[in-house]
């Protein structure tokens, strides 16, 4: 689909023009993330498996889902340093933060589970049965819920961040991918893989109540949702093609158009003091950046084998990127 905004392929044309003007110019082209340092995490007794990464701003902390060890593993970006782990999780997906920077909460695609850990103890306090295998999760700080997606049997579970009781469910059509949160309204954008689509989900009413559709979505992945120009990037993950970020108004409902990115995206990162949008590219071991507010490509940045999950800090302007498969998280700084 092609609308106001035409589809822009991202970084070829810049660099291309960049590569150009560099040959009359002793100044190179500068990437869009500077790369700062490498941390490796505990060693696996097999293949390394990172799924989600979570950052907390508030203590600049990063979660990240190490599930071939069944452990959630603590990153300190100021420092830039690993700090613990918290084991026990079984099939670990990702990493919810509540209003309390000492408590986080873990989707367990395993056991069917969600798990509560506290931060500073490095212990788990508590298990939440969700049933079916929790997936993607995330913290809706208007009505104080815990939201996890439940891959196997296409649902989403409410979880209550206080009281830790099951709310209730809402049943889907399709199998759920990853998620947003609209901070200042509470509501939840969740994409559905297979039905080429993304739903927004009032958590109190456990309903449905807008569907986002064409605007070249197709087996969206990876969420963003810029709450100050009310705009939704969906990452769409097209098997064997290069791929695109469908971008939404929202408060219109108009598709802006699409802005071409790079093989198999999964999870997508936000910094809301730059307006900047980072897709983590799996298939093609990069980074994509685009300008959230022009719609413009920022460029690429290659990152380590099998690269797809990322998290950005906003206060720092750091971005980190889980490369599972040399088991590290490569710290950034934008730019």
């Amino acid at each position: 689909m092609m609308t106001a905004i035409r589809k822009i392929a991202l970084g070829l044309l810049l660099f291309a023009i960049a590569a150009g003007a560099t040959a009359c110019s002793p100044t190179p082209p500068k990437p869009p993330l500077t790369f700062k340092t490498d941390i490796q995490l505990p060693r696996d007794t097999g293949l390394p498996s990172i799924d989600l990464l979570t950052l907390d701003s508030r203590n600049g902390l990063l979660y990240v889902s190490h599930g071939s060890n069944n452990a959630l593993d603590i990153v300190d970006t100021h420092a830039e340093r690993y700090i613990g782990s918290v084991s026990g999780l079984p099939g670990i997906k990702g990493i919810a933060l509540t209003s309390d920077p000492n408590i986080v909460f873990t989707s367990n695609a395993s056991d069917g589970t969600v798990s509560v850990v506290d931060i500073k103890a490095l212990k788990i306090v508590a298990a939440i049965a969700v049933g079916g295998a929790p997936d993607a999760i995330d913290y809706d700080p208007v009505h104080a819920l815990v939201v996890v997606s439940l891959g196997s049997d296409n649902h989403v579970a409410f979880i209550d961040e206080k009281t830790l009781k099951l709310e209730g469910k809402l049943t889907l059509d399709g199998k759920p991918e990853l998620m947003a949160v609209d901070r200042q309204q509470g509501q939840i954008f969740l994409a559905i893989n297979d039905k080429n689509k993304v739903v927004q989900i009032d958590p109190v009413s456990r309903s449905i109540i807008k569907t986002y559709s064409g605007c070249d979505i197709a087996s969206p992945a990876g969420l963003v949702y810029d709450s100050d120009n009310q705009r939704l990037f969906v990452a769409n993950a097209i098997s064997h093609s290069a791929n695109v970020v469908s971008v939404i108004d929202v408060l219109l409902e108009r598709c802006l158009g699409s802005v071409d990115i790079d093989h198999s995206p999964d999870q997508a990162a936000f910094n809301s003091h730059l307006h900047h949008l980072y897709v983590a590219n799996a298939g093609s071991n990069d980074v994509s950046v685009i300008d959230t507010v022009s719609l413009k490509p920022l460029g690429i940045v290659g990152t380590g084998r099998e690269a797809g999950t990322i998290a950005a800090d906003p206060t720092t302007d750091k971005v980190a990127v889980a490369a599972t498969r040399a088991g590290i998280i490569a710290i950034y700084h934008d730019p």
